[in-house]
């Protein structure tokens, strides 16, 4: 929307992922293109550290995504999960699910940002757009080197909140690849959802796991 000048919502059959893109469709794509990926940086064409390719990384407290994923796979047909949550929480913090270890990714991440100063990446996190969107927005225009005023600010942060984005992917998602028909891709979207989740021994434990393993991450996330 920022790139498009327009608070205009632009629906697609699926989402440009990069691992879903045949060369045919990227090349269709016009530049700048937008596309999204939930891979690692050396998983990638190695193109986009050559051209200095903008990279945008959202991140999202790891409680709360752990409570999302357990439904993502609950909701999806391909996973074939009907597990309880007490299990899935133990799958978690051993990293025995989609692309590994939470914890190994972000330090993954969090070393390609100090080892390519050059590279272009700017981080927002999900807390920090439900907490102030507008000025989240602003700092993806100014990264992304794009004018705008505060009226388009204003609509597209209005067209991206939750409420509006829910039906509208709702409407485009294939109902064959859900367990059930009402299920959603998008939930509740709010922050510290994870309480209504965890138990007191679970929370303990992340934590405890947590402050051993990211004592030297820098990333800051807001839990509730």
């Amino acid at each position: 929307m920022l790139l498009l000048g327009e608070a205009k919502r632009i629906l697609l059959p699926h989402t440009p992922t990069i691992e879903f893109l045949t060369r045919e469709e990227f090349d269709k794509m016009e530049s700048p293109r937008v596309i999204t990926t939930h891979l690692q940086l050396n998983q990638l064409p190695s193109g986009l550290v050559s051209q200095k390719c903008k990279i945008v990384m959202c991140h999202r407290n790891p409680k709360d995504v752990m409570v999302s994923f357990y439904h993502h796979h609950l909701a999806l047909k391909q996973y074939e999960y009907n597990g309880k949550w007490e299990n899935y929480f133990n799958r978690f913090m051993e990293g025995l699910i989609d692309f590994g270890s939470w914890f190994d990714y972000m330090k993954y991440w969090e070393n390609v940002i100090n080892d390519n100063s050059d590279l272009p990446i700017h981080v927002m996190y999900y807390e920090d757009l439900k907490q102030n969107g507008t000025e989240q927005i602003k700092k993806l225009a100014d990264f992304l080197g794009v004018r705008y005023d505060d009226e388009l600010i204003e609509a597209i942060h209005d067209m991206c909140s939750f409420n509006k984005m829910k039906p509208d992917k709702d409407q485009i998602a294939n109902k064959d690849i859900k367990n059930d028909e009402s299920s959603s891709f998008y939930r509740k979207g709010v922050i510290g959802d994870w309480k209504n989740w965890f138990t007191v021994a679970q929370n303990e434990y992340f934590n405890k796991v947590y402050e051993e393993t990211m004592k030297n991450i820098k990333h800051k996330f807001t839990f509730e």
